[in-house]
């Protein structure tokens, strides 16, 4: 693969892990632009997430208003008084089933050796959903950067940054988290997107895994 489309599909990769990001906010009217954008994307990779992208344009475009998926939204993922779908790494991958447990500690020491601090702005745990999604757009973004100026070797570096993160995290348990959000939503929307993040993210996993430099630790 040249340079040329190493870029190409590292920016795809990129973008689709950004429009994914996006969609586990409190629905917004940009969402068809989003989704449009998620679109394009996945044609580029050749993605078995493309069907679950025009479904839920397509719902979009049926629903008379975005309050049917805010509170949609608001059961899954807010409450008030229980998760549905709970969208947090440590509720998974620790043995207490808990928010804030020793995988969070994990990810938020990743972020700092990534040179990232969470954002005031960002009200939630570290290893929400939206907040992995958009670590691993930012070690992309890292990685074309650097293939950019010729700088290998930190390439390298960011791609096992990446293939850590997803064999430890977001591809470990984001099986067990959109396996529930599939199984509690009541919109055709949000099924769809839980299975367009588990196809996506496990066809991530396997071309990642499928790289020499892959380093898990």
């Amino acid at each position: 693969m040249n340079i040329e489309d190493l870029i190409l599909r590292e920016t795809a990769r990129r973008e689709t892990y950004k429009s994914l990001a996006e969609l586990y906010y409190l629905p917004q009217k940009n969402l068809n632009g989003r989704l449009k954008e998620l679109e394009q994307q996945l044609t580029k990779l050749g993605s078995e997430a493309l069907n679950c992208a025009v479904l839920m344009r397509s719902e979009l475009q049926v629903l008379e208003e975005y309050n049917t998926l805010a509170i949609d939204f608001s059961r899954l993922f807010v409450g008030p008084y229980h998760l549905l779908a709970p969208p947090y790494g440590s509720v998974y991958l620790d043995n207490e089933r808990r928010v804030m447990g020793d995988s969070t500690m994990d990810v938020r020491k990743r972020y700092g050796k990534a040179g990232l601090d969470i954002s005031e702005q960002f009200k939630d745990a570290p290893d929400h959903i939206a907040a992995e999604l958009e670590f691993m757009f930012y070690l992309i973004y890292k990685e074309i950067e650097a293939i950019n100026t010729g700088a290998a070797e930190d390439a390298s570096e960011q791609l096992i940054r990446q293939k850590s993160f997803l064999f430890n995290h977001l591809g470990n348990w984001v099986p067990h988290f959109t396996g529930l959000l599939e199984a509690k939503a009541k919109t055709g929307f949000y099924q769809n997107l839980a299975v367009a993040t588990s196809k996506f993210v496990a066809e991530d996993l396997d071309f990642l895994t499928s790289l020499e430099v892959y380093q898990p630790a």
